[in-house]
């Protein structure tokens, strides 16, 4: 770890103004102070007395990262969920919560800024590139770490609590192909998180257990956005007539799909059955109730606090992956196709 011995050497100034300098003292030139700082900066120093602390004692706060590069976590209808289960059973432990969510901030390591608000462990609830970011990984190696439903397709050796996506996204299209359906779309997310590759892997196991075949065209990226859905919605429907179905992998995404649809003139579930994945709270009063896989986030929230805490208290190296089982909700965005 960076000393203020290296960056004295660094500054050509004594290791004293450097620990004025870092401590805010006003007895030294401010073109020396704003020297150390910058060479501080550059290196990721981290203050003795707060890695010490990390080592030697508990400072009973979990740090949590969510959202993406602009955190649009506070915009996810599962944060509400997420944060009261994590918050009732850190709290309960005698932990508070610490939310990182400083997008002025100018830090190269997410790991420096643990260190400064010396937090104990951390929870990641990510989307979008926040996912792939290597300064987030850092995390793994110096804090007890567990992810929520987020982990990127490459293989990580980390702990994480995720639904059971790909379960899911078979009792989704199952539920359709029992129905009557025979060409589904599928509506997938994005090509980074790993749970949207198990939802397409689910579909296109389920499609192939039964006997159907899946055009490459029918699996479309929607990127999680209802926008986006929308518009794929109108595109592949005027290039593939015989599709009666469509299964998306959120239920934002499945909003956008049946928003094109009406477009197009056709009606929900009469024309084209719809299904999500996710369950917000919002679908059961969509129009029409939304068919969709419910996801139990308060019981993800639970698990991934009670994981950190046990590592918090014992980390042995050991890492622990948790599937949550999902559960088809029937409503009534879907039906058997029309003769």
């Amino acid at each position: 770890m960076t000393n203020i011995k290296k960056i004295a050497k660094l500054a050509g100034v004594s290791v004293s103004t450097v620990s004025k300098a870092l401590n805010g003292y006003e007895d030294i030139k401010e073109e020396t102070k704003r020297k150390v700082l910058e060479i501080a900066k550059e290196m990721d120093y981290v203050p003795n007395f707060m890695a010490r602390g990390l080592i030697t004692k508990s400072t009973k706060t979990i740090g949590v990262f969510f959202g993406d590069q602009t955190n649009s976590g506070f915009d996810s209808p599962f944060l509400v969920d997420y944060f009261s289960s994590i918050k009732n059973v850190v709290g309960e432990a005698g932990y508070d919560l610490l939310i990182f969510s400083n997008q002025k901030r100018d830090t190269s390591s997410y790991k420096v800024m643990c260190y400064e608000k010396g937090v104990d462990g951390v929870i990641l609830i990510l989307t979008g590139n926040k996912r792939t970011d290597e300064k987030i990984h850092e995390l793994h190696e110096a804090f007890p770490t567990v992810y929520i439903d987020s982990l990127p397709q490459a293989s990580l050796k980390v702990n994480f609590v995720e639904s059971d996506n790909e379960a899911g996204a078979w009792d989704a299209t199952e539920h359709l192909i029992k129905l009557g359906h025979r060409n589904i779309l599928k509506i997938a997310g994005d090509t980074i998180a790993k749970g949207s590759y198990d939802r397409i892997e689910g579909y296109k196991k389920a499609c192939q257990h039964y006997g159907l075949s899946v055009k490459d065209n029918w699996i479309q990226y929607g990127k999680y956005s209802r926008e986006e859905a929308a518009r794929l919605t109108k595109e592949t429907f005027s290039q593939e007539t015989d599709l009666t179905a469509v299964f998306a992998s959120s239920d934002l995404m499945a909003y956008g799909v049946i928003d094109a649809l009406k477009e197009l003139g056709k009606r929900v579930p009469e024309d084209v059955s719809v299904v999500g994945f996710d369950d917000i709270d919002s679908s059961q009063y969509f129009n029409p109730p939304l068919t969709t896989i419910h996801q139990k986030r308060l019981q993800m929230g639970e698990t991934a606090s009670k994981i950190l805490l046990d590592i918090i208290q014992d980390n042995d190296g050991t890492t622990q992956h948790i599937r949550i089982p999902t559960q088809l909700i029937v409503r009534g965005s879907s039906a058997p196709p029309k003769e």
